[in-house]
């Protein structure tokens, strides 16, 4: 179940039978015991594939965290208490948990309202509560925070913390320049284009912060990153050019795709991606779109107006 991916670096594939199905765990091996990165969501079948792989009298030093999305952090409380080990997440991860605990505490909706986010953008109708819900199931206290450019002992390696906001606001990469190894999370991943979401307008422009990020790795001299879902990233350059080039294809597809009145987010996702109906599985798809729409509203290209309560995006010019 351990692929060695680098000299006592190994890779655990960790399934759950929803959302991404699949995310990469790393664990080093030290002096001091396991070190493992990222967790999978929780599910019977992920705590199963833990422990195949490492028997409960285990040795685990920590546990690291590179964002806090589910998938990522989902088992960190479970893995906590398996193996008696430290969970360390960013203080900006912490942050964001935080965030989304305070917004459920202070709930004073009714159940079945609706997200204004997603319903002012022409979204997908999801109801606010259950999504605060869903979202703080995996909260927990880490043990230690970390900043950004810290360095971390992750088993017999030493790594820089990077800040590479983006697919979240408070994604970190992890980095050894002698062994140039680049644990990338979801910040840059081989098979997909990671998602880029906005869930809010505190958020500002995530992809101007996700292309920003992907500048500072570009320039690291890297021989594999470690991504978070699918195969290992031998040509990073590459890679990164290949993302770009997909978000400025997405993006001339959106300004071809605006009619002369103006459309929502919604609207212009069902164009670009080429489907008839907005519903939750389409969410993906529509906050990729409202990401390049904000971005590309941010370089002047188009322009954002209040109409019969939803936003609507027209061409500048």
């Amino acid at each position: 179940m351990l692929v060695q991916v680098a000299e006592g670096i190994y890779q655990l594939s960790v399934e759950f039978p929803f959302g991404m199905r699949q995310m990469n765990s790393y664990i080093f091996k030290g002096e001091k015991g396991l070190t493992i990165v990222d967790t999978g969501s929780y599910s019977e079948q992920s705590i199963e594939i833990w422990k195949r792989a490492l028997p409960a009298e285990t040795k685990v030093e920590k546990i690291v965290l590179t964002h806090s999305h589910t998938d990522h952090i989902g088992l960190a409380r479970w893995l906590r208490e398996q193996f008696q080990a430290p969970v360390l997440i960013s203080r900006l991860g912490f942050d964001e948990m935080q965030k989304y605990h305070r917004k459920l505490q202070n709930y004073t909706g009714s159940d079945t309202a609706l997200y204004p986010f997603f319903a002012r953008h022409g979204g997908p109708f999801v109801q606010e509560k259950a999504m605060l819900e869903q979202v703080d199931a995996d909260y927990f206290e880490p043990d230690e925070l970390l900043e950004n450019g810290q360095e971390v002992e992750l088993g017999d390696y030493v790594f820089q913390s990077l800040w590479t906001p983006g697919h979240s606001p408070d994604h970190f990469c992890f980095y050894n320049r002698s062994s140039r190894i680049l644990l990338a999370g979801d910040h840059v991943l081989n098979e997909i284009s990671p998602l880029i979401p906005i869930w809010s307008e505190e958020e500002g422009n995530p992809l101007r912060d996700y292309l920003e990020s992907l500048e500072k790795v570009a320039e690291l001299p890297v021989d594999v990153a470690l991504p978070g879902h699918g195969s290992l990233i031998y040509d990073l350059q590459t890679r990164i050019a290949e993302l770009r080039a997909g978000h400025e294809q997405r993006m001339q597809q959106i300004l071809e795709g605006i009619s002369r009145h103006g459309n929502t987010a919604g609207e212009v996702s069902q164009a670009v991606y080429r489907f008839d109906n907005m519903s939750f599985r389409h969410l993906a798809e529509f906050l990729m779109t409202l990401t390049r729409m904000l971005y590309l509203e941010s370089e002047g290209k188009l322009r954002a107006e209040q109409r019969e309560g939803k936003i609507v995006f027209r061409l500048v010019g």
